[in-house]
């Protein structure tokens, strides 16, 4: 079959792929999106976009939309098992610091609300990637469906295995993080428009409000130590405050995503020749500072800007966007395994002695740990 020669190859319609299309669209470069899903839209759970991503969908016009389909994370509180309040960052403070709250909302509709902005034509979802060739011009990518398509521009947006990461880079070792996350959504009443993590000895567990009455929920628990149903995840939470074991209790099972966490160390290099990778699959992390879609969303931001002010020197915006995005986000992924790491501690002690650091940090270093992370200046 004829091959074509396009603007840019996408491969992945995630919250990366499809944010980096419409910034490449932005940039003036026509994007082809490839999904290997034919219902890649449908599944997933909630996630929390911080105000460094929403920063980055204003600049994409898109964080009117994104905020339409989410409920305000107002402030996090960190707490106890028990509930003991350790830490808050209330409303008011983050927005007098970083303008803007979070915003809680499913996978489902930020990856909607992403590919409602693309041109027309540019998503193809249920085509599997066959093959892929790299040069310093080109890519050449053969479709399962038997097609081939050219680009001058492969970006690979096809998370922590990617094949594209592969094919450009080599191959990356991934790392046990030692822990498994559930994550689910509710129709589960909860008045309090602040999330919540909790701490517990080698478990955590995390409670954000979404729109329509509905809650979403994460919980983290050491690999050696399964819950492999709905009901077992509610007796290992068992005796923890209050609403966590009826937020469990209130999820259909089928609902629920289980992971067994992986990451690598961090990345040198995010391009070679004319591919270049975004979010997983450019610095597979932990989610252990809920970065993960904030992150991915200004890897598009950042590499459509180098591109539109690149003109035309394709290379060099890859170059660009390498440089100024590994520090950031190897700082990320170093930061999401430490504090991982913490929350695993089994220990009575070691866990007593964690609360109380938490309680006892003074507010303005508490502060500046959020600072770097919140912040995004595109």
């Amino acid at each position: 079959m004829g091959r074509r020669m396009i603007g840019a190859i996408v491969v992945g319609a995630g919250p990366a792929g499809l944010a980096t299309a419409v910034a490449l669209a932005r940039a003036g470069i026509e994007p082809r999106v490839y999904e290997r899903r034919a219902a890649f839209a449908g599944g997933g759970s909630g996630l929390t976009l911080w105000p460094n991503a929403l920063r980055a969908l204003e600049s994409l016009g898109l964080a009117d939309a994104v905020r339409a389909v989410s409920a305000p994370a107002a402030g996090i509180a960190v707490r106890s098992w028990r509930g003991d309040v350790l830490s808050t960052t209330d409303e008011k403070a983050m927005r007098d610091r970083y303008g803007d709250v979070g915003a809680v909302l499913h996978r489902a509709d930020l990856v909607r609300a992403l590919a409602g902005a693309l041109p027309a034509g540019a998503l193809t979802a249920g085509t599997p990637i066959a093959g892929l060739e790299i040069s310093g011009e080109a890519a050449t990518v053969r479709l399962a469906d038997g097609r081939t398509v050219q680009a001058g521009i492969l970006v690979g947006a096809d998370g922590l295995r990617s094949a594209v990461r592969t094919a450009a880079l080599g191959p990356v070792r991934l790392r046990p993080a030692g822990y498994t996350v559930w994550r689910g959504v509710a129709e589960f009443p909860l008045d309090a428009r602040a999330g919540t993590l909790s701490l517990g000895r080698g478990a955590q567990f995390g409670l954000f409000p979404m729109t329509e009455g509905r809650v979403y929920w994460f919980a983290s628990l050491p690999t050696d130590q399964p819950a492999a149903t709905r009901d077992a995840l509610v007796d290992r939470f068992a005796g923890w405050h209050q609403p966590v074991e009826a937020a469990i209790a209130a999820t259909d099972p089928r609902s629920i995503v289980v992971t067994d966490i992986e990451d690598a160390r961090p990345l040198r290099r995010r391009r070679a020749g004319c591919a270049v990778v975004v979010g997983d699959a450019a610095h597979p992390s932990t989610p252990a500072l809920g970065q993960g879609a904030c992150q991915a969303i200004e890897d598009a931001v950042v590499l459509g800007a180098c591109l539109e002010r690149s003109r035309g020197d394709a290379a060099g915006a890859l170059a660009d966007y390498e440089r100024r995005r590994v520090p950031r986000t190897n700082r990320m992924t170093v930061e999401a395994r430490r504090m991982g790491r913490v929350g695993q501690w089994r220990s009575r002690p070691a866990c007593w002695l964690r609360d109380r650091l938490i309680e006892y940090t003074p507010e303005r270093l508490s502060r500046r740990n959020l600072d770097w992370q919140f912040a995004f200046d595109g």
